[in-house]
């Protein structure tokens, strides 16, 4: 069951868990941290939930559950392949840490799960999520486009085509000391991005256009290199983006 907000943001963690601790504990949480939690008790609840709604972060309770979960997860058709899933446990020591980042986690946890220490989980992944921003981009085009889920598709494919040839074609640029041509091309990626609310790489593209217009070239390839990775990012993440639209 998930826990509704007035002001929900787009985190949503699923946890996998036979434990009531969580559930009795999940009040605590509303109106203070302002994530979503979804709660599977049995194996088959977890796939269900796996295979059909996109989440930010995933803990299993290993008494629950088992390495048949990672496996499910960290499928490239699957969409949540791109999620962090932290393995939950009755005791964490170094060995067993070693062993199941090796079988796929991205963490483990030591139970018990509090409210305190759920919420700490949260915004600590919360800071590194990557996805949110681009999902939260989704619904802001979408909005604006009254909810046309296949004009926003068609944008985004339009993206994931034309973003990796655009870098290309600033590298080349760049490398070949062609700076106007860099600065046409990245001012025409900079509209594509602004067009579908990325702000995050807008902003680098801002700064690259900046740069080449100041003629500060001995900074234009540290300005390139962070808007590549920025696209790169984005491109990345195109399944669970695309499985976002779908839904």
């Amino acid at each position: 069951m998930p826990i509704q907000s007035d002001e929900r943001e787009q985190f949503v963690t699923l946890i996998i868990t036979h434990d009531n601790c969580p559930a009795s504990q999940i009040q605590q949480l509303r109106g203070i941290y302002r994530y979503s939690l979804v709660l599977a008790d049995t194996q088959d609840k977890a796939s269900t939930a796996i295979t059909g709604e996109l989440f930010n972060l995933i803990i299993v309770d290993l008494n629950l559950g088992n390495l048949g979960f990672v496996s499910l997860v960290k499928n490239t058709g699957c969409i949540n392949c791109n999620t962090p899933i932290l393995a939950l446990v009755d005791k964490v020591d170094s060995i067993q840490r070693r062993n199941l980042i090796a079988a796929g986690f991205d963490d483990c946890l030591s139970k018990p799960l509090t409210a305190d220490n759920l919420g700490e989980i949260m915004k600590l992944w919360c800071s590194n999520d990557v996805l949110t921003p681009f999902l939260n981009s989704i619904q802001t085009l979408l909005a604006n486009c009254r909810n046309n889920r296949v004009l926003v598709m068609a944008l985004y494919k339009k993206l994931f085509e034309e973003l990796p040839q655009q870098i290309d074609q600033i590298e080349a640029a760049l490398k070949t000391g062609q700076y106007q041509l860099a600065f046409d091309v990245t001012h025409n990626l900079n509209g594509c991005v602004r067009t579908c609310y990325l702000q995050d790489i807008e902003e680098l593209a801002n700064a690259l256009e900046k740069c080449l217009i100041q003629k500060k070239y001995e900074f234009a390839d540290g300005y390139f290199l962070m808007l590549q990775q920025g696209v790169s990012t984005f491109i990345d993440h195109r399944h669970p983006i695309l499985a976002h639209l779908h839904k």
